[in-house]
């Protein structure tokens, strides 16, 4: 069904591979694989854990062949499809979403010209990249399913324990205010999670394993002192990290990874990449962004990080 170099089937199939390795090396019951074809390619997401793109024009359609062609791997999938919205009913919701979307269309369209939102985005796309942490040579993919960009990468360390590789992705707007290589303009816009910057992430692979109450209590001792509500707040936080750790069976093992969403409504938690909930709590979002990125930062690293990939780039 691909007509490009037969090399490139090897890109996917490494990517599958690796989202499995990652949980043990066995895809068992219950093992969510995610596909997401497009003009680039396809992005491929082992349990909701994004592992990278196949980028290779034409490999997005010859993946949508694979269910939809005349020969689709799957005929109940095409029949599903033809019965649920080949119905009168159906047939009316599809036509008025379709009346929805051309007007939306035309307001995206008119705001896309008339600011430079575009633009930036377009800067940042044309120069994201993976970056593989130094210590730890784990590598962290250029984009996440949302639309944020990865920023740089470092090590937490404990004495001269490696205890996890941290990414932070975030808008094109706090990629923008790293290209003038302004650490403390990084840091505020990280933490403003305004209107063109609503979320700033956190992804945590563990190169060092730990119990479920240790890790959850070491990332909760660094919040504490940055947060100014009610202290007994921080216990949500770490209680969510707790659930998660606890439903891989209490140890936070090599190669499990934490999702962090930080937000003015507070943090969101996921353990290897199933959502635990959201610790909503106004001024926790900004004190775990200030976890990574004030001046005592836990990783300095992360910071020398984002800077060196960014700070040469002309986002102006």
């Amino acid at each position: 069904r691909y007509s490009g170099s037969a090399s490139d089937i090897g890109t996917l199939e490494s990517l599958i591979v690796e989202g499995v390795i990652k949980k043990g090396g066995q895809a068992s019951k219950g093992t969510m694989f995610r596909f997401d074809c497009s003009e680039e390619g396809v992005t491929v997401s082992v349990d909701g854990s994004v592992q990278g793109v196949a980028k290779f024009a034409g490999m997005g359609a010859a993946f949508v062949d694979v269910f939809l062609d005349d020969d689709a791997v799957s005929p109940t999938l095409v029949s599903s499809c033809m019965d649920n919205w080949s119905n009168p009913q159906a047939k009316a919701i599809a036509a008025s979403l379709l009346e929805l979307g051309d007007s939306s269309d035309e307001t995206s369209d008119k705001q896309d010209d008339e600011g430079p939102s575009s633009s930036l985005q377009n800067a940042v796309e044309s120069n994201m990249k993976s970056i593989q942490e130094y210590a730890t040579s784990v590598t962290f993919v250029p984009k996440l399913e949302d639309g944020l960009y990865l920023a740089g990468a470092g090590v937490r360390k404990k004495s001269i324990v490696k205890v996890y590789a941290v990414a932070m992705y975030s808008s094109p707007v706090v990629l923008q205010a790293l290209s003038k290589g302004s650490k403390s303009a990084m840091h505020n816009a990280a933490r403003s999670f305004s209107p063109d910057s609503p979320l700033t992430t956190f992804v945590l692979e563990m190169t060092y394993s730990a119990g479920a109450e240790k890790i959850a209590g070491a990332i909760a001792e660094s919040v504490k002192p940055r947060y100014n509500g009610n202290p007994t707040d921080i216990n949500e936080l770490e209680a969510l990290i707790v659930k998660g750790v606890n439903m891989k069976g209490g140890q936070a093992s090599k190669g499990t990874t934490f999702r962090f969403d930080c937000s003015q409504d507070g943090v969101r938690v996921s353990v290897d990449g199933s959502d635990q909930g959201m610790a909503a709590f106004e001024g926790m979002g900004g004190a775990f962004v200030d976890v990574f990125l004030d001046d005592n930062a836990v990783s300095p690293s992360l910071i020398d990080s984002c800077v060196e990939t960014w700070s040469k780039v002309s986002l102006h």
